[in-house]
């Protein structure tokens, strides 16, 4: 009976905490740039995306709530494969960071890690002090219909949702920057 008590107890305590902040399916309070759920809305096998496409829509939830890609339509977005244990996907996040802050909200981006739980993403967010959106999808369909194989790999959508550039390998600013005027 004790028992059964303290799970009506912790129940009632992550229910609590879940309406402030997103829990984990491990239970870890996730920060609100990182969306510990995320699925592919394009049906279709896996592929290679490549120039003027449409992106392939996919949608994630984060406390704030639930956005589709689609969503972001009139913005460009940078679409951003990586992974915890990637360093050049390390090495190119604040210069992502940059780019987000100096757009003045016309320059979405969102890193989509592949394979990786969000209890894993959120302290890493934190240590690298990202504040653009990461993504979890531990299943990898998203990256899987994008066709990527390689990290990091990024694609720059046009306020239209089609794919303006893609990327393979780490980026430094000035190289986004080409991108995204490539892609305007």
């Amino acid at each position: 009976m004790k028992h059964y008590h303290w799970l009506i107890l912790t129940a009632i305590l992550i229910a609590g905490c879940s309406q402030a902040q997103p829990i984990a399916p491990t239970g870890v309070a996730l920060p609100a740039n990182v969306a510990g759920q995320s699925k592919l809305l394009n049906a279709g096998g896996p592929g290679t995306v490549t120039t003027s496409d449409p992106a392939p829509d996919f949608e994630y939830t984060t406390s704030n709530g639930t956005t589709k890609l689609s969503d972001l339509r009139g913005k460009i977005v940078i679409v951003n494969f990586w992974a915890t244990w990637c360093g050049p996907c390390r090495e190119e996040m604040p210069d992502l960071q940059k780019i987000a802050d100096d757009s003045n909200g016309m320059i979405v981006i969102l890193g989509i890690n592949k394979l990786e739980e969000a209890s894993v993403i959120a302290p890493y967010a934190k240590e690298v002090g990202v504040q653009f959106t990461l993504i979890a999808n531990p299943s990898g369909e998203i990256p899987e219909r994008y066709g990527v194989r390689n990290l990091p790999t990024s694609y720059i959508i046009r306020p239209d949702g089609t794919v303006g550039d893609w990327r393979l390998g780490a980026m430094d600013e000035q190289m986004i920057q080409q991108s995204i005027e490539k892609s305007r």
